[in-house]
């Protein structure tokens, strides 16, 4: 599928939309990302440094799927797909994260789903801003026939912003999906545990708060039931909300169909 590009001004794919107060860039050659959100001059997202990797900052959709995939095997209407191992020996994180996307309008992008995934289709991501919020919206389409689908989104809050002010985060979360010694699901929920952690949650409280020593407040809502959330890390953490857990192509994602996108969105206040 094609897009045609939108008629203004851009730099190397580059697109910067924003209000009296904040600004956010969208980096279609890097995934179609938020490669930066600055709210009142404070730069809130982990903007990575060289070796860093496309997994690694901004905040980037995933689709059409989000998180694991066991052995990047895909079984769905009695066959078995082999996808790419970018995590051996998983997949990970969809199609899309690393490839280019393209602007369909002001403030809409679309990417085909490649030639890495059995079906064809394709996923659009949609970004609103203005003085108080930021709002994402995602979907994912088929171009013809059925196929299983989850997203979501993955960004990398800085630990500490250029000021100095370290991050807390407060998230009142329910059931934990336990993981085995390989980061996959068991498929047993369980109390949350003690953190640090690299976990999907559900029953989760939106809005999960983040707040660097009072000087920045974020505050994340989200349509998806389901949030995996990474703090093991120095320079910045995730909350990432998706519609289903790890590996959920393969027993309970949504449905892909003509009639029926999967579509979700998110929200962050300040």
């Amino acid at each position: 599928m094609k897009w045609p590009h939108y008629g203004e001004a851009m730099s190397d794919g580059i697109v910067t939309l924003a209000s009296a107060r904040a600004a956010v860039t969208v980096d279609l050659a890097a995934g179609g990302r938020l490669a930066s959100l600055t709210v009142d001059g404070d730069e809130l997202l982990y903007t990575g440094e060289a070796g860093t990797g496309l997994m690694g900052w901004g905040c980037y959709p995933m689709a059409p799927f989000a998180g694991r995939v066991r052995n990047g095997m895909l079984g769905f209407g009695g066959l078995t797909h082999q996808l790419r191992l970018n995590m051996p020996p998983h997949s990970i994180h969809g199609t899309v994260f690393d490839q280019r996307w393209e602007r369909e309008s002001k403030n809409r992008f679309c990417c085909d789903l490649g030639p890495e995934w059995p079906w064809e289709g394709y996923a659009a991501q949609t970004v609103d801003i203005d003085e108080e919020g930021l709002r994402l919206c995602l979907e994912l389409h088929t171009a013809g026939s059925p196929f299983p689908g989850s997203i979501g989104w993955h960004p990398w809050f800085r630990t500490q912003l250029r000021t100095g002010e370290r991050l807390r985060l407060d998230a009142s979360v329910g059931r934990q999906l336990l993981r085995d010694d390989t980061g996959m699901p068991t498929g047993q929920w369980v109390e949350p545990t003690s953190r640090p952690w690299d976990d999907c949650f559900t029953d989760v409280a939106w809005p999960i708060a983040l707040d660097w020593a009072g000087r920045q407040t974020l505050h994340i809502d989200s349509s998806c039931e389901f949030a995996v959330i990474y703090d093991e890390e120095p320079q910045a953490w995730c909350v990432e909300p998706q519609s289903a857990p790890p590996d959920a192509v393969n027993s309970s994602a949504d449905v892909v169909t003509l009639e029926s996108p999967l579509i979700a969105t998110t929200t962050w206040r300040w």
